[in-house]
C-alpha cells in the first residue's frame, strides 16, 4: 500500500457494525493530516483535522451540518502532513 495506508473505495454507513466508518488503516502514522470529502457537485460536505476514522457519513460542513449524506461517490483529498504529500481519490458511500 502506498505511505503504508490502506483507503478503502467504499463504506456502508448503516449502523449494522461492518464499515459503518470510512477506515483509513494506517492514517494513525500521519497524526498531522487531514481529510477533505466533497461530493458530486465540488461542494465541501467533510473536514477533519488529525482524522482518526470517525467519518460515518454525516455532513460537517455548512451544508446541511449533521445530516446524513445520501448514497454516491464522493471525491477525497488527504493531506498527510509530510510535505507536499496528498492523496486524492474516490469514495463509495452506500446507506442500503
Amino acid at each position: 500500500p502506498e505511505w503504508g495506508l490502506v483507503i478503502p473505495e467504499g463504506f456502508s454507513p448503516n449502523e449494522d457494525g461492518l464499515n459503518d466508518r470510512f477506515e483509513i488503516l494506517g492514517i494513525e502514522q500521519y497524526p498531522d493530516n487531514e481529510l477533505r470529502v466533497f461530493n458530486v457537485h465540488g461542494n465541501e460536505v467533510y473536514q477533519k483535522s488529525n482524522y482518526d476514522n470517525s467519518w460515518d457519513g454525516t455532513s460537517a460542513s455548512n451544508l446541511n451540518a449533521g445530516s446524513k449524506l445520501p448514497t454516491g461517490t464522493y471525491y477525497y483529498v488527504l493531506y498527510l502532513g509530510t510535505g507536499d504529500t496528498v492523496i486524492k481519490g474516490f469514495v463509495y458511500l452506500r446507506r442500503e
